[in-house]
């Protein structure tokens, strides 16, 4: 205890964070037949560290997995981020007499600059780097994102039983990405212990990466509905698209060819690869809804629906990628670039009303055929987290809303959702981690790696629900008291498809929130109680359980033992939060 506590350094509330926020807005309406709206928004985010704990999430052999507790992360570096937002807006609306004509143009900036505990990646990847009793290693990265967003259209006005839309749409997204991985001290370790003859490396960058990727998207829509009676329509619509992807990329290695190879100490070599992708199709759309009486109305929709696909943000690895045996984290070819998914979507329903409107009740049967799913996956070199394609998936499910006024001054509201999220098809090598030359599975348990047909999907609970009650009442003779308390609850979710790959079911949580408020015309004023019962659950996880031991490749191939790592956690939900909020409406 007394040698942990004189090498530990400890930073308490660690993971803070201050957002400062503005939105400002001008509408110009000089006649009946003009109105144009300019907005400007912006959000500068400092985020001290990641909410995440290493809380029962250490090997036995870990000296530090009874000291960690259910808010303490063990990364040995602070993980700060810093980014900002702007968004500049307009949207024109003019009246033609037979259509309307909208014009919608945003222009968004995101720039972002972080750090993040790289050591247990390094360590993992057994390339000797622990032999050095104070190895560490973070990374450094810089995001820099444009989008450029044009939408034209023509709404009809007329008051016949024809209805139509049609227009334009126009997307621009230009990112640069930037990653430096330094190690500080390895470059002396390695020559003044290893006796390896090359040159100090002053600034320690042991890996570097950079990435430019541009994507247009195009597209052409319309949509046309027909009103045949009073009681039933149908309307019909079309989207034609297409984008291009353009990504180029470079990865180097300073500190092992400076140390190992000789090069000059602050060297930087940079080639830059490009790929190159595009798709177009059509999406289509259909739908009709019928009124049976005044308090009931079901519909049938089937749609299509386009997810485009793009760059991983990884660089491409280089040529000799066989013969590189020091770290390296790269894309080969096929995890550069990820293809887009399609989806055709059924959904049949109705809506309701009952007891003269104090009650709703709304419900929904659906159905998601899903092809080249997106789902997330893992770099060969590195096991970067990287946007795979799996083959076809389906989801499917229920979901039901009512709405209840039962007095007064009491409402209340409750939801509820099945869904089942499976794939429908194997999706080899999903998780391509441990592969020999010829790209054959190191482990005989080859399938571990696959997804199967009937996997579960990850990332949302088979069953959610909510509840929520509002009392209103009128004090102070002219006031208004709103008490509101809701409830949301999940059951599980994966965090890997089928759980494979050492994937895991967190587990579901129920949460509690109240407020209170007091309002006038002019001004409000909210107290309010987030996770009233202060609720411990996970969101999700870092890395994956293998890291502590329980992995089925875990003593195979960790040769490094479980007690040097501490790369997997799990970030979790916020704690009780009380605050009051005050409003004012100003008049103009």
């Amino acid at each position: 205890q007394t040698a942990i506590d004189e090498n530990l350094k400890q930073v308490e509330d660690a993971n803070g964070e201050d957002t400062l926020t503005a939105k400002i807005a001008l509408r110009w309406q000089p006649n009946d037949n003009f109105d144009a709206t300019l907005s400007y928004f912006y959000q500068n985010q400092e985020v001290e560290g990641r909410s995440i704990t290493h809380y029962n999430a250490l090997s036995d052999d870990n000296p530090l997995g009874d000291l960690v507790g259910k808010y303490e992360s063990a990364y040995r570096y602070v993980e700060p981020r810093e980014k900002e937002d702007s968004l500049l807006s307009l949207e024109m609306k003019v009246d033609l007499g037979f259509a309307e004509l909208v014009s919608a143009t945003g222009k968004s900036e995101y720039n972002a600059v972080g750090q993040r505990d790289q050591t247990d990646l390094l360590i993992r990847l057994d390339y000797s780097y622990e032999e050095f009793p104070a190895f560490s290693a973070y990374t450094r990265e810089v995001d820099d994102v444009e989008i450029l967003t044009q939408e034209l259209r023509l709404v009809s006005t007329n008051d016949s039983a024809l209805s139509w839309i049609v227009g334009g749409f126009y997307n621009k997204i230009e990112s640069f990405g930037e990653s430096s991985e330094f190690t500080p001290g390895f470059d002396e370790y390695a020559i003044n212990v290893w006796g390896v003859d090359g040159n100090l490396r002053p600034d320690s960058l042991e890996y570097y990466s950079v990435g430019y990727t541009e994507v247009t998207e195009k597209a052409l829509f319309g949509e046309l509905s027909y009103q045949i009676n009073d009681k039933w329509d149908v309307t019909v619509g079309l989207r034609k698209y297409e984008y291009d992807v353009t990504s180029s990329s470079a990865v180097d290695l300073p500190l092992f060819y400076t140390v190992f190879d000789g090069r000059d100490s602050d060297s930087l070599e940079i080639d830059l690869s490009t790929e190159t992708a595009d798709d177009s199709g059509d999406l289509f759309k259909f739908n009709t809804s019928y009124q049976f009486t005044d308090d009931l109305m079901g519909y049938f929709t089937v749609s299509e629906g386009f997810r485009i696909g793009g760059s991983n943000g990884v660089a491409a690895c280089p040529d000799n990628i066989d013969e590189i045996a020091t770290q390296i984290v790269c894309a080969l070819p096929n995890e550069v670039l990820y293809t887009p998914d399609t989806t055709t979507n059924y959904e049949l329903g109705f809506k309701s009303t009952w007891l003269k409107n104090k009650f709703h009740f709304n419900a929904a049967l659906f159905n998601v055929d899903w092809d080249n799913a997106q789902v997330s996956g893992a770099t060969v070199n590195g096991q970067q987290t990287i946007t795979s394609n799996a083959a076809t998936a389906n989801s499917k499910g229920v979901e039901i809303s009512t709405r209840a006024i039962l007095s007064d001054s009491l409402s209340a509201y409750a939801t509820y959702s099945y869904t089942q999220a499976e794939l429908t098809d194997d999706a080899l090598f999903l998780f391509d981690i441990f592969v020999d030359d010829e790209g054959e599975a190191i482990l005989p348990i080859q399938d571990y790696y696959d997804g199967k047909d009937g996997d579960r999907l990850p990332g949302s609970p088979k069953q959610q629900f909510s509840f929520g009650l509002k009392y209103t009442q009128d004090i102070f003779n002219d006031k208004l008291l709103d008490v509101t308390y809701g409830l949301t609850a999940q059951s599980d979710v994966l965090t890997k498809v089928g759980s494979r790959a050492d994937g895991e079911a967190l587990p579901g949580y129920a949460l509690s929130n109240l407020s209170a408020s007091i309002s006038d015309d002019d001004w409000a004023v909210t107290l309010y109680i987030d996770n009233m019962f202060n609720k411990y659950a996970y969101s999700s996880t870092r890395s994956n359980v293998s890291s502590i031991g329980l992995g089925a490749y875990q003593e195979e191939n960790y040769v490094n033992g479980t007690d040097l790592l501490r790369s997997y956690g799990h970030y979790v939900i916020n704690p009780r939060k009380v605050g009051i909020k005050f409003t004012y409406n100003f008049d103009m």
